[in-house]
């Protein structure tokens, strides 16, 4: 069996926890944009105690007011459910995360100069940086017929990071994701589907081929679902393969995966014509296909590039 590329384990390396200003800051900033009405200033004395709840009703009496055109109101809210969240151990689905990054977006929206981004940007990369944190351990959860969690909490941390960039671009970690998807799909395929292609090699294919659909990091993604299309071949043929009744249907239904392969490695040339590690594969399958003149094909790109 053939061994893929790996992709790197982490979206975006560490975690950036940000470190937040102190709501106290706000009181002392002199900017003269914002209101910071009673309520409001009510409510910054009250968290910077630790008063989370009773800050919480205050701020509830600054939306009711005037106060609630004022970003400071919408960002001290977002900062005080921010703090609730994390005192409460940062659960996955906390409505409390989920209203914090409303108030904090709503926040921005009245804020258009960003004289609040001092405080803001790093609270929203604290809240989407938990999204990358949630989104890590969903990857291990996915499963065939459920909904794909990693995704939504993805679709939630590209939001926020756009929010701070409007520039930022989302394809080269939306392809990372998808393709740590399909390699835990796959790995799972390896331990539990010994005799068919089953859900879990098709849960790989499909993850798979949505990162190949990008122009990010398409080679990799095209070896790697070729390769994985390869040794599941094998896998099946030799799952059968001391029934000699069964054998040529082994071999026809193996062949049907070695020929996919053989077009995604081709696929994966394609895209970049310096990767020996594509033309081996490619040999390999070819020799399982018996297609000769593919394999002679692929040792003379193969001793082209060594002699490079």
């Amino acid at each position: 069996m053939m061994a893929v590329s790996h992709t790197a384990l982490g979206l975006r390396g560490l975690l950036r926890w940000s470190m937040l200003p102190p709501l106290l800051s706000l009181l002392l900033c002199g900017t003269q944009a914002f209101g910071q009405g009673p309520f409001t200033r009510s409510a910054i004395a009250l968290a910077n105690e630790g008063k989370l709840e009773e800050a919480e009703y205050k701020l509830a009496a600054a939306f009711a007011s005037a106060e609630s055109e004022d970003p400071m109101t919408w960002y001290v809210h977002a900062y005080v459910l921010k703090q609730r969240y994390a005192h409460e151990g940062r659960q996955p689905n906390s409505t409390l995360r989920a209203q914090s990054v409303e108030s904090a977006m709503t926040c921005a929206s009245k804020d258009p100069e960003g004289q609040l981004n001092n405080w803001l940007h790093p609270l929203l990369e604290f809240l989407g940086d938990s999204f990358l944190e949630d989104m890590r351990v969903a990857i291990a959860d996915v499963a065939p017929d459920a909904p794909v969690e990693a995704e939504a909490q993805f679709k939630s941390y590209a939001e926020i990071q756009q929010k701070i960039d409007p520039n930022w671009d989302r394809a080269p970690e939306w392809v990372l994701l998808q393709q740590q998807l399909g390699e835990t799909a796959m790995a799972e395929a390896v331990q539990q589907e010994k005799t068919a292609a089953g859900p879990w090699f098709a849960l790989g294919v499909h993850h798979y081929a949505l990162a190949a659909n990008q122009d990010h990091d398409r080679f990799r993604s095209q070896y790697n679902l070729a390769v994985h299309t390869y040794n599941q071949g094998v896998r099946e043929f030799k799952a059968s393969e001391d029934d000699l009744d069964a054998i040529d249907q082994a071999l026809n239904r193996a062949a049907v995966h070695w020929r996919a392969a053989a077009d995604r490695l081709e696929s994966a040339i394609a895209l970049d014509q310096r990767k020996p590690e594509a033309y081996e594969a490619l040999a390999i399958v070819s020799t399982a296909l018996l297609n000769q003149d593919r394999i002679e094909w692929c040792k003379a790109h193969i001793q082209e590039l060594e002699g490079r």
